[in-house]
């Protein structure tokens, strides 16, 4: 027999697993993330209770914030992207969400730089190795990048999709001006006057009465 290894769990079970609200919750984070299933986010979920565990073990020291072992552990939290750059104190490590670390995996930063027009599309191009990071393929959707390693995230030379010109990245492009598009309408939307109107329908109703005014005066 082989040496025989201690498994571990990577993940963690959840203690609101039915309940309505978190399953709707989880379901739009799968959503939009185009997460493999829901025990992606239970890995999350777990990695993140590791980094407040450490913070909190720190806190519990006399001038924590002060301890170059805690100042090496926000840094390395700021450079994997996790926190922001201004952030100095072991408070806002408990402030770290499901979807700061999401945010950091390769297929949603691909999507982010523009070269995947749906976060879908995005882990299919990492799945089938289009893309890289430094130079080296990565295929793992879930790989967490640093900010560092942002930069240097390109289609390999050697894929179809490193030529710019290619139907999908132009695709990608116009995909991404249709989003932002549509976010727009949707706040607009959400914007009401005091008869419950939004701008859109207040000028739709202004270029109404601009045709009746115009066939009047014909």
């Amino acid at each position: 027999m082989g040496l025989p290894i201690k498994h571990r769990k990577t993940y963690v079970s959840h203690k609101k697993r039915w309940d309505k609200s978190t399953i709707l919750e989880e379901a739009k984070v799968v959503e939009d993330y185009a997460l493999k299933n829901k025990k992606e986010i239970r890995k999350i979920e777990f990695m993140l209770s590791k980094f407040k565990t450490i913070a909190k073990s720190f806190n519990s020291l006399d001038n924590a914030n002060e301890s170059e072992d805690a100042k090496r552990f926000i840094a390395s939290l700021k450079a994997k992207g996790f926190l922001a750059q201004e952030s100095n104190s072991l408070d806002d490590v408990l402030n770290i969400t499901i979807r700061d670390i999401l945010d950091r995996r390769l297929s949603n930063i691909v999507y982010k730089l523009k070269l995947a027009r749906s976060p879908k599309q995005a882990r299919q191009f990492v799945v089938h190795r289009h893309v890289r990071v430094d130079g080296k393929v990565i295929d793992s959707p879930s790989a967490l990048i640093s900010l560092a390693g942002e930069a240097a995230i390109e289609f390999r030379e050697s894929s179809s999709l490193f030529d710019e010109e290619h139907p999908e990245r132009k695709l990608a492009e116009d995909g991404l001006i249709e989003e932002v598009t549509k976010e727009i309408e949707v706040k607009d939307n959400q914007i009401l006057d005091e008869d419950g109107k939004s701008p859109s329908d207040l000028k739709e109703e202004s270029l109404d009465e601009e045709e009746q005014d115009e066939v009047k005066s014909n």
